[in-house]
């Protein structure tokens, strides 16, 4: 009879274990070879440029240091959204420790994000630097002191359907002080600049081009014209591709999305040539960086000659995205010339004529509470606005001095937002009662104009 229990053989299991102990550590060999390094980066960046450029850097990272690097990507909505989520990790951990890059959204947040010592210095490699012009129209390309560099470049315009400005036979449009114009009550489209970097900056480079009252003047006429405010500037231009609105507030590269899906014959890109200001968008390390050393690579990256032409190469060559377009002006000038005939980038930034020039410091002392005032006396009191306006134009005085000036009047002077800006309105309690004071004073003024016999 057969024994039913396996028979023992001399050395016969000794095999099949080293075998298998051979598996198990060529497996974690493997498996140490392809465990990467992590990232946490937050940026109000479109998926698109997220999904090139994590790809893209990561391949960089496995051929110069050895491993891939995956992006834990913190996406809070627009810059507003995005400076008060920061604001809230270093309140409740004073030295960092949870976010490591600052990615996106113009200049003008890297100026808050550094006073309030959110930044760490980093040195990029001096060759790369050299490629980068230190400023451009006055407005720095990179900080000083090496907190935040600025990684590509951005202009501010309107964003224009042709087909709707035909068939209803709307004015055209080629300076922001056009969108003021009555027949384009209802057809301008706007964005809530509390909550998106590039509408704020629009707004900001109109008062400080037009100056303060004469640029409030145009502001306050164009928001009255305004259909509705989105939160997001890439929903304004879609506003506007639809059909919804004749004109929309614009960075560049999200009006130029739409003239390259809706075709030039449909959709423009219009630059108003009293306000060309080139506008960097930036990127900085956070102090107390969980993941410092990769940190620092990825910006060394966003300014190599690599990272800038993924930029500007199109979809599908050579060095270029896979899945996305886009196309951006990169902050290398080197690089228009070198790629001229390839790029779809039409626009080299370097030799526009810059007149008028940007006051980034002022910008981005007065940031937080230009969006305050702007939210409680323009945004929030829209429907009094609109119907002051409209009260306006039907006794034929939209252009009326008297009557605009009125209609644009702040409850406090330029000196006095500086002054706030620099002391006491970093006080919540002191912000919130006098925003509630704001809306309240616009409110009645825009009832009272309204309300006014012709």
């Amino acid at each position: 009879m057969r024994d039913s229990q396996p028979r023992a053989s001399t050395g016969g299991p000794c095999v099949p274990a080293r075998r298998i102990l051979a598996l198990l550590l060529a497996g974690a060999t493997v498996i140490c070879a392809r465990a990467g390094e992590s990232l946490i980066v937050i940026s109000p960046h479109w998926e698109g440029v997220k999904r090139e450029f994590e790809r893209a850097f990561s391949e960089w990272h496995q051929k110069h240091h050895g491993a891939p690097v995956k992006i834990d990507w913190r996406d809070v909505g627009g810059t507003g959204d995005f400076l008060r989520y920061v604001d809230s990790r270093y309140a409740g951990n004073p030295d960092g420790g949870d976010l490591d890059v600052a990615w996106g959204g113009g200049i003008d947040p890297y100026f808050e994000l550094q006073r309030k010592k959110y930044l760490a210095r980093h040195d990029p490699p001096a060759a790369v630097l050299a490629e980068i012009p230190a400023q451009v129209g006055g407005v720095p390309m990179y900080d000083p002191t090496h907190e935040w560099f600025g990684t590509a470049i951005s202009t501010f315009g309107i964003c224009a359907n042709k087909r709707v400005i035909e068939i209803m036979k709307l004015p055209k449009v080629q300076r922001w002080f056009d969108l003021c114009r009555p027949e384009l009550l209802g057809w301008v489209g706007g964005g809530d600049l509390r909550k998106t970097g590039s509408i704020h900056m629009s707004f900001e480079l109109i008062l400080q081009s037009y100056g303060w009252q004469r640029g409030w003047e145009v502001v306050t006429r164009l928001c009255a014209n305004t259909r509705q405010f989105s939160p997001a500037s890439s929903t304004t231009v879609k506003e506007a591709s639809f059909g919804n609105v004749a004109y929309a507030m614009a960075i560049d590269f999200y009006a130029l999305m739409q003239v390259g899906r809706e075709g030039p014959e449909n959709m423009a890109y219009i630059q108003p040539p009293e306000v060309i200001a080139l506008n960097p968008d930036c990127a900085g390390v956070f102090r107390g960086a969980p993941n410092r050393k990769v940190a620092e690579r990825f910006l060394d990256y966003l300014l190599s000659e690599e990272g800038q032409s993924l930029w500007m190469i199109p979809r599908g060559k050579p060095g270029g995205p896979r899945e996305f377009n886009i196309e951006r002006m990169a902050i290398w000038p080197r690089l228009y010339q070198k790629l001229r005939g390839v790029t779809l980038v039409t626009i080299n930034p370097f030799e526009l004529p810059i007149a008028f020039r940007y006051d980034p410091k002022k910008g981005g002392d007065r940031w937080q509470i230009l969006n305050d005032l702007f939210g409680s006396c323009i945004i929030d009191v829209h429907q009094e606005l609109v119907a002051a306006w409209r009260a306006l134009i039907a006794r034929g005085l939209w252009d009326d001095p008297q009557a605009v000036a009125e209609l644009s009047r702040l409850p406090l002077s330029e000196e006095d937002v500086t002054r706030l800006a620099a002391g006491k309105w970093k006080d919540p309690l002191l912000r919130a009662r006098k925003c509630v004071d704001w809306q309240s004073w616009a409110r009645d003024k825009f009832r009272r104009i309204a309300a006014l016999e012709p």
